[in-house]
């Protein structure tokens, strides 16, 4: 059982799934926070049913603002060295929870990223999902100077240093994908990808259904890499905010 690590679950109509999904994160980790990203259904009342602490958006500001909700909330209100984002929907299996840790833990990195791509076997991904991925996988390994092969996973443990730059204005609150690995980087922090499965969701539908949504994520994405990639003050821009805590 986790006692070092705040869990956080960003959930948006998850309703049909929540409760299941809590049930087998709390066989894993001791501190939970979900974040009702402003859901139409009974997410709330049935993650509130599990026992968990509950903080809710007046409205749907996206899977970041749902993040920097969390990150801020645990930093006010917990003093854990690291944090977790897991997804409510069942992806995540939380038996890897202690392996993803262990890189903090070891002093090792400061952002660790749940891989899908290394040491487990294929997890079960859409064909597009992967071409996505596999792109975004190439453009920000030559960027970083460093291999990363799955940077659209959403499984990430974090220490509080980097919980802080998430909870000021360079944090999206959209898509925090591989433009955020691409921050990080230039402000100084140190990242590492580990080998995690994957499970499809427990329910139809993603953020990135339909056609519109990936058109958008895809040339969102990419002009977000260029402008961290071009910035030249983020490493100034990180000494700032860690003053301000």
């Amino acid at each position: 059982m986790m006692e070092s690590a705040l869990v956080i679950v960003p959930a948006y109509n998850e309703a049909e799934v929540i409760e299941q999904t809590l049930e087998e994160l709390r066989r894993y980790a001791r501190q939970i926070v979900v974040v009702d990203d402003g859901s139409m259904d009974d997410t709330k009342e049935k993650a509130e049913k599990m026992g968990v602490k509950v903080l809710r958006h007046c409205a749907n500001f996206g899977y970041g603002g749902a993040l920097k909700t969390g990150f801020s909330y645990g930093l006010r209100y917990f003093q854990v060295p690291y944090f977790i984002s897991f997804d409510a929907d069942g992806q995540h299996d939380p038996s890897y929870l202690e392996n993803l840790l262990e890189p903090l833990l070891e002093d090792e990195a400061d952002y660790v990223l749940g891989s899908r791509f290394i040491g487990t076997e294929p997890s079960e991904i859409a064909l597009a999902r992967r071409l996505g991925s596999k792109i975004f996988s190439i453009g920000t390994s030559a960027i970083l100077g460093q291999k990363i092969s799955d940077p659209t996973s959403g499984m990430i443990a974090l220490n509080r240093k980097v919980a802080k730059i998430f909870t000021s204005k360079f944090f999206p609150l959209d898509f925090p994908d591989a433009d955020v690995l691409i921050m990080l980087n230039r402000m100084g922090f140190r990242i590492k990808e580990i080998g995690v499965k994957m499970r499809r969701s427990r329910r139809a539908g993603s953020m990135h259904s339909g056609i519109i949504k990936p058109a958008y994520y895809l040339a969102k994405m990419s002009l977000s890499m260029i402008h961290f990639t071009l910035r030249r003050d983020l490493k100034e821009k990180r000494r700032e905010i860690e003053s301000a805590f």
